[in-house]
């Protein structure tokens, strides 16, 4: 089932600007290696991503749900200086996938990947979080 009839899909992506060739390394990898490659947030998303982060003002962000990374990197290219990601991943796999190109992407010092069950994490994170992204259990 889409959500987004297939038409409008293409016609935004069309015109989307691409995000970087990291990302499109990201996205080839994910979908050649990772199961549900479905799951991947691709360069509409992560450029509306990208658009909230930055329009909020956002200093730091919860993101469940890490699947590879993609959404992560978007995010924290818009933070201000200080900004900071915590994102949450149940799947080693998956977290392993997006701690290589986070460090990739330079983005270490901007995004802590947390492995384990994003309750159990967000017990263990203090203060308030400015935007959250839920992209977990669908």
């Amino acid at each position: 089932m889409t959500v987004v009839p297939e038409g409008i899909e293409a016609y935004a992506e069309r015109h989307t600007t691409p995000l970087d060739e990291l990302l499109a390394r990201l996205a080839d990898e994910t979908r050649a290696t990772l199961s549900s490659p479905q799951m991947l947030t691709g360069p509409v998303e992560g450029r509306f991503l990208q658009f909230l982060v930055y329009l909020t003002g956002a200093q730091r962000v919860l993101e469940l749900g890490t699947f590879s990374g993609y959404s992560s990197i978007s995010m924290a290219a818009v933070l201000p200086p200080g900004g900071h990601i915590d994102t949450c991943e149940v799947a080693e796999e998956h977290a392993s996938v997006a701690g290589r190109y986070i460090e990739k992407a330079g983005l270490s010092d901007r995004i802590s990947v947390h492995l384990g069950p994003a309750i159990e994490t967000i017990e263990s994170l203090e203060g308030e979080f400015d935007f959250v992204f839920i992209d977990a259990d669908k």
